[in-house]
């Protein structure tokens, strides 16, 4: 159904309905032919007035078929997957009463956490250097995950450095003439001889190598005939066993057999070769044979075990043990599972501890029916943070809500002359990938503090900071300019995907 609405009517519903789950919205569509569609839970809040207008259009429905996912307990921080599984076939809202729960449409697929908020896994390990020698580049990634996607630039996902695996490349030698022949290996029929060169005209540099080989081998034959002497073939297969098995108690051992020939060579007529040493055939007794198996067979199954879990959904297990009889010497095992598993819901919200935002920005330093500013009298200043999420009987944030420190009012003081700081470190290479990635690094020009007091305090002592911007300047900059950078192309980066 499509019904066409008032753009202010349209306002008015979008800032009235909230994204919340269990309600559908039928294809409301406004004079810029935007097309909602959006599923809605139960157990949330809608306003009464959005709620009114669109029932009366007939626009709200309640749904009736739900989504059955693979429930898991937990998520690999390093690849995004759903770890631990807990329960399949039932529905999203039950599997997320815990929201450190993690769920799936399928057995493999997509993970979806049951957090609100999406995350980036962990930083897969630095790729090789893209050369051997000299610059090049690594690279790492990272994958998204959650009921949403993370946003921003598809670079967040790939990071670039440079690398120099060695500060040179390998150059070849050459090969020296080579050596005389050597004598023959052998003093009857045909051998070996040999001749060598040595890599080093020139010798190779920075791990280089000389093509080919050191040595050359080549046959030799002299001219007379060596007897051949005779020489066992290796054992045939043991024979088998007389029997399988015993019964326990005494019997007798089943023995085994086993032969070889002369043959390998047979020694020859002339000139004359020595036999074999040794028989050809041997016996051995069938030492440590099994007693006969004993196939076993299951017990009674145990009673169910309490709840895995005291919030949430988990399982009930039912154990049973292979021992009417235990399996014997071999015997088959009992067929079929040891336990098996049974879902409980406890229809209990899981707690959620409260996690701080981050702190504000530091308010003015002030000192009450004072005037502070650029002069040696301490002020105060604070910050505060709120805490946000929790629920359900969760832990409160640790710690305060307040922080006050003690400080120097410094902003828009004429300081005079600053300092350089060092070069920093190299940045990563930007972009992370293509011809154009380029890595820089800078100093900044830093203000000479006055040297008021670092403390303050009677009975306890407290450190004193400088809050504000004040004016001053280094060497070599010009107007208000409080920063150098220097650029540098990355050299031998991949292609971007």
């Amino acid at each position: 159904m499509s019904v066409h609405l008032p753009v202010s009517l349209w306002s008015l519903i979008s800032l009235s309905l909230p994204l919340q789950p269990h309600f559908w919205i039928t294809s409301l569509r406004a004079p810029s032919a935007v097309t909602a569609a959006r599923r809605h839970r139960a157990g949330s809040s809608m306003d009464r007035g959005a709620w009114l207008v669109l029932s009366a259009l007939g626009l709200v429905v309640t749904p009736t078929d739900a989504v059955a996912v693979f429930c898991f307990s937990g998520v690999d921080p390093k690849n995004g997957t759903c770890t631990d599984v807990i329960i399949s076939g039932i529905e999203e809202e039950d599997c997320c009463l815990n929201i450190n729960n993690c769920f799936q449409f399928a057995s493999v697929g997509t993970a979806y956490t049951c957090r609100q908020t999406v995350e980036w896994t962990d930083w897969s390990s630095w790729s090789a250097c893209t050369v051997s020698c000299l610059e090049g580049v690594q690279q790492r990634r990272r994958r998204c995950y959650g009921k949403s996607h993370c946003g921003g630039d598809i670079n967040e996902g790939l990071q670039t450095r440079s690398c120099v695996e060695r500060d040179c490349c390998a150059v070849n030698g050459g090969w020296s003439a080579w050596t005389h022949w050597s004598s023959c290996s052998v003093t009857c029929a045909a051998g070996t001889k040999e001749r060598q060169r040595n890599c080093s005209q020139p010798p190779p540099s920075c791990g280089g190598h000389c093509p080919g080989s050191p040595a050359h081998v080549q046959a030799c034959y002299t001219g007379r005939i060596c007897p051949t002497h005779g020489s066992w073939s290796p054992w045939g297969d043991w024979g088998a066993c007389t029997g399988t098995c015993r019964p326990e108690g005494l019997g007798s051992i089943p023995v085994r057999r086993r032969t070889r020939h002369c043959g390998s060579p047979a020694p020859s007529r002339f000139p004359p070769g020595r036999p074999c040493p040794g028989v050809s055939t041997e016996t051995s007794q069938c030492e440590n044979l099994p007693f006969c198996p004993v196939a076993g067979n299951w017990g009674s199954w145990s009673a169910q075990s309490t709840c895995s879990t005291s919030c949430g959904v988990g399982k009930v297990r039912q154990g049973r043990a292979c021992d009417h009889p235990s399996p014997k010497y071999g015997g088959m095992t009992c067929p079929g599972p040891a336990t098996r598993d049974f879902l409980c819901n406890t229809r209990i919200p899981c707690p959620v501890d409260g996690i701080w935002r981050e702190w504000s920005w530091w308010s003015d330093c002030e000192r009450s029916n004072w005037n502070i500013s650029c002069r040696r009298y301490v002020g105060q200043q604070k910050r505060t943070r709120k805490c946000v999420g929790r629920a359900h009987n969760g832990q409160p944030c640790p710690g305060s809500i307040i922080d006050i420190q003690s400080c120097y009012n410094i902003q828009d003081c004429y300081l005079g002359k600053g300092s350089w700081t060092t070069w920093n470190h190299w940045s990563l290479c930007d972009p992370p990938c293509g011809a154009n990635s380029m890595r820089n690094r800078v100093r900044t020009c830093v203000p000479t503090y006055p040297n008021y007091p670092n403390e303050t305090g009677v009975v306890k002592k407290v450190p004193v900071y400088f809050w504000g911007m004040p004016i001053f300047h280094c060497d070599g900059t010009y107007g208000d300019e409080k920063q150098l950078k220097q650029l540098k192309h990355c050299q031998n980066v991949p292609e971007c995907d």
